[in-house]
């Protein structure tokens, strides 16, 4: 039986990403094997060919095989490279605080891949090269993995340190305005030539008309809306000012409690709303929002704790970009 083992390359090639680094102890442009330098990382360094190649896979994952927009190559190559550069110093670190990997799980890994690809002619020609690579990308993956939970570990808030976080970010406690609407959607097919969109437009208009004089709203859903909540007559419960179209929100901005729109052309059809309810937006009480607020200042101060390390690193280790199409801030 042919095992497709494209996943193995996938993940070796993901390794690559990686930044594979080649010991050296002089920056230079050029490896001991001829291979062009793209940067020098402390003691490590990094070939352009490693670094083309993570490039090549970003892009693919970025920008799945279409064309990038003008000028986006240009900030990924910036990203990639501090990503590359990172990572390295990262695990520089995690070999400086005497971090070791779980030998164990990593073996159990490996393990499993001989189990699925047993069968497979091309992962037994290539399974040398290929453990080789997956186990320093499991060591790596390890290793990294301590190093973020150990450097996220932060001392738990206080409660006046949670009050002051939440006096401090009173918007994210606030609870957005919400609209209680009705809806009548007269379905249209985008790609509709202009005479079908005026067609559902001269319908909706008729229908805000028998509104006017006293037709049921209800009733107007059940018979020609095509949204799901016709069979509730039309009725969409509350929703967050900002989840629908702009063209829809400015149309109900402009409504009171009972109003009903007029037609809207928006991207599925023409819409006919009715606002039955207004909330406004509500600042909830600390009291309410307390284990929120532990949550968000927990993650805030892990993130920063995190990131501050990597600056720490970019800061104090000597790093040379090689690139002259790539100017980054390297500290050191």
């Amino acid at each position: 039986m042919q095992i497709n083992i494209r996943n193995i390359i996938v993940l070796i090639t993901s390794v690559v990403m990686s930044g594979q680094v080649l010991a050296a102890d002089n920056a230079s442009v050029d490896t001991s094997d001829g291979k062009t330098l793209f940067a020098s990382v402390g003691s490590a360094q990094i070939t352009e060919a490693e670094y083309n190649q993570a490039l090549q896979q970003a892009s693919r994952k970025k920008f799945y095989h279409g064309t990038p927009p003008e000028g986006a190559m240009d900030e990924l190559r910036h990203v990639v490279a501090r990503e590359v550069i990172t990572r390295i110093l990262l695990l520089q670190e995690a070999e400086r605080l005497g971090l070791e990997a779980d030998k164990a799980a990593i073996e159990a890994n490996i393990a499993e891949f001989d189990q699925r690809y047993a069968n497979s002619q091309r992962w037994q020609q290539q399974r040398e090269t290929m453990v080789v690579n997956l186990t320093r990308h499991y060591r790596e993956q390890d290793l990294l993995q301590q190093l973020e939970a150990r450097q996220r570990r932060v001392a738990p808030p206080d409660e006046s340190q949670l009050k002051e976080f939440y006096r401090a970010n009173l918007d994210k406690f606030t609870e957005p305005a919400q609209n209680h609407l009705s809806l009548i959607l007269l379905k249209v097919d985008p790609s509709s030539a202009k005479t079908v969109w005026d067609a559902a437009l001269a319908e909706g208009a008729g229908l805000v008309s028998r509104l006017a004089n006293g037709a049921d709203f209800a009733e107007l859903a059940k018979l020609h809306s095509s949204d799901t909540s016709a069979s509730n007559g039309g009725d969409m419960g509350y929703l967050h000012a900002g989840m629908l179209s702009a063209a829809a929100e400015d149309e109900i901005s402009q409504l009171k409690p009972g109003e009903v729109s007029r037609p809207v052309r928006l991207l599925e059809g023409v819409a006919v709303f009715r606002l039955e309810d207004r909330k406004p937006a509500r600042l909830r009480e600390y009291e309410e929002v307390s284990k929120r607020a532990r949550e968000l200042w927990l993650r805030e101060q892990q993130d920063l704790a995190w990131n501050r390390l990597k600056d720490a690193l970019w800061q104090k280790t000597p790093i040379s970009i090689h690139n002259a199409s790539l100017s980054l801030n390297t500290g050191g």
